[in-house]
């Protein structure tokens, strides 16, 4: 059998299978190896920028050979295929390459079928989304050039990216209709799956506090079923309503990595993600397979600020398991930037038990300012690229 082995072999080459690589060697493991495919890495968190004309498309990426750090070992090929019992990892080049630790960090895919009708609608302009990077342009042309109508935006519930973040869009797009003279002919409605906006009781009254400002007609319990033509087709606590709509912004579910059910590494109630213990990211029937991001079931937002604390604990976790020592706990920390119009930005941290964290030395992080904009907009970025990728973070 043609293989190649690793001390561990870490699969996906984004922020979680880079910054874990990163991390590794810094620990002192001299043998990793790393299976993706992309020739090119996207910052998610900037795409909302970019469709808002406040950051540059050119911002948004980098060359992957640049990232993968010296000393990872690069397959550029797709895992297709797990053998759990031998920690291999079966390529679309056909090699098996095989790790004494195997780490998962191959992400989600956006689920456009799980919503009839969405992806058509995509296609033709009615519908866009921020989540596209390929398509983040129309997204802002579109948002731009309406001038009346009724706008729909969907916060979605789990599984999908964040737990908060189409909100930025919706924030950007009505700063901008305000700007413009427009917004009060625009009828701006949002509707999200949970009772509230958010979970944190703080976070969501900062939120609120911004809808109302707009007069943003918010619709909980509820969600986007379908789109048929122009007639968009809603979930609601009471049966079905259709509506007519000029432009919607869709927050598309995520659906898990086929390779993750096809090696058997998913459960029962885990539909398709990752079967790992949300505190230790140790796969619960493979002890020396772990998982970090959104490919995991966590139960927790799938945020890039949870992915940088998870892979921390998972590094450590590796360590520890070799010598038979007890594991760290990852607490489900998490934050919330919500950009709440062009130069205004909350920033809420809240763990799984849902309360409030602060990291920085401040007293308040959740009102929106100015201060939290420029971190968000400016200095994150670099320090993804420079730091968390690097594994220095």
């Amino acid at each position: 059998m043609n293989e190649v082995k690793h001390d561990v072999l870490v699969v996906g080459g984004g922020n979680g299978g880079l910054s874990a690589a990163a991390q590794l060697l810094r620990r002192g493991c001299r043998d990793v190896g790393l299976i993706e495919p992309a020739d090119v890495h996207v910052y998610k968190p900037l795409q909302h920028y970019v469709a808002a004309g406040l950051a540059d498309q050119s911002e948004l990426t980098r060359p992957q050979r640049d990232l993968v750090p010296d000393g990872v070992r690069w397959h550029r090929t797709a895992a297709v295929l797990v053998d759990p019992q031998r920690r291999a990892v079966l390529g679309e080049d056909g090699v098996w390459r095989q790790g004494t630790d195997l780490v998962l960090a191959p992400g989600a895919r956006l689920d456009w079928d799980r919503v009839p009708g969405a992806w058509d609608a995509v296609e033709r302009g009615t519908a866009v989304s921020s989540f596209l990077d390929t398509l983040l342009s129309r997204t802002g042309e579109r948002i731009e050039g309406l001038e009346s109508g009724r706008a729909i935006f969907e916060l979605h519930g789990q599984p999908a990216s964040g737990r908060e973040t189409a909100l930025k869009s919706l924030f950007f797009a009505c700063d901008r209709w305000r700007r413009s003279g427009a917004l009060g002919r625009i009828e701006v409605v949002l509707v999200h799956a949970g009772p509230r906006v958010h979970p944190v009781a703080a976070i969501a009254d900062e939120i609120e506090r911004h809808l109302d400002s707009y007069r943003v007609q918010v619709r909980p319990d509820t969600s986007i079923s379908a789109i048929e033509g122009e007639t968009i087709v809603l979930r609601t606590p009471h049966g079905e309503d259709r509506e007519r709509f000029d432009l919607a912004h869709l927050h598309p579910p995520y659906a898990a990595p086929e390779l993750v059910a096809a090696s058997g590494l998913d459960s029962s109630g885990t539909s398709g993600f990752l079967d790992v213990d949300p505190e230790t990211m140790q796969h619960r029937r493979h002890p020396r397979i772990w998982g970090v991001g959104d490919a995991c079931d966590l139960g927790d937002a799938r945020t890039g600020g949870a992915l940088r604390h998870q892979v921390k604990v998972l590094v450590e976790n590796i360590r520890r398991a070799r010598t038979g020592a007890e594991l760290q706990r990852y607490d489900g920390y998490t934050v919330a930037p919500v950009a709440t119009s062009r130069r205004s930005l909350s920033f809420g941290e809240y763990d799984r038990d849902l309360q409030v964290r602060r990291s920085l030395p401040v007293p308040d992080e959740i009102t929106s300012t100015p201060l939290w904009y420029l971190l968000d907009r400016y200095l994150l970025p670099q320090i993804y690229w420079h730091r968390i990728l690097k594994g220095r973070l």
